[in-house]
């Protein structure tokens, strides 16, 4: 539930020490941990085709840890599909799915000026790639009802190994305590390694597809602070 009331005056005050860094002015017994939940619009762009592949929108699930700094979450996206092109021409469409995510993890400091604090993220999130189905426009078997041909075979694990992404973005933090709102791109880069076990298509999909440079765009908004009922709330923070 978002926080209202006496809670936004609380917690206001508790994360404006950190916008102004002075987290060692926070209660004694506040909490060390502040769950907060925004909603994600997820992008990528594979460099080699300048292809944008936009995932459903999820959630990512925080917890800030107001005395160390750090910051970890979960984001696990949903299975994507675009067109695959190769310059102007349309080739097919394909499925996509981020498969083995470790957590997101990393800082979160103090940064811009004294009027104007923000909330600075470095982070950074593993995981494999796996790309579900590969289907070309314009062909099928030829047989009524019959589906697309998909050019991946079934039952086969057309992934890649383990690459991470490292993304960076400042939060407003006066909107995001005192408004409950946020409008914030993490960013950042990674690498697409080979895919293996594709079938006879493997090459094709890797020339295409596979290569470093690729971004991420992580867009951040709808802030929630996850912290349970009123109730536990005002036992935490009295």
């Amino acid at each position: 539930m978002k926080i209202r009331n006496k809670t936004v005056v609380t917690m206001t005050a508790l994360a404006s020490s950190i916008a102004l860094g002075t987290l060692v002015a926070a209660p004694a017994n506040a909490a060390d941990t502040l769950p907060i939940t925004f909603q994600a619009d997820t992008t990528t762009v594979i460099a080699k085709t300048g292809q944008p592949v936009v995932f459903p929108t999820t959630d990512l699930a925080t917890d800030v840890d107001l005395v160390g700094g750090t910051v970890t979450g979960s984001l696990e996206l949903p299975q994507a599909s675009a067109n695959l092109k190769l310059g102007p021409a349309t080739l097919a469409n394909f499925t996509i799915s981020i498969v083995d995510a470790t957590p997101v993890s990393g800082t979160i400091v103090r940064g811009g000026p004294d009027e104007a604090p923000t909330l600075d993220l470095d982070v950074a999130q593993s995981f494999k790639i796996r790309i579900d189905s590969v289907k070309p426009l314009g062909i099928d078997t030829g047989s009524a009802g019959s589906a697309a041909v998909d050019l991946i075979p079934a039952g086969s694990n057309c992934v890649t190994a383990e690459t991470t992404a490292n993304l960076s973005g400042s939060l407003d933090a006066i909107d995001l305590i005192q408004n409950n709102q946020a409008d914030a791109h993490v960013k950042g880069t990674y690498t697409i390694p080979q895919f293996q076990n594709c079938g006879a298509f493997t090459s094709v999909l890797n020339a295409i597809i596979a290569g470093s440079g690729n971004t991420l765009d992580v867009h951040l908004t709808d802030p929630v602070f996850d912290v349970g009922t009123r109730s536990a709330i005002a036992a935490e923070v009295a």
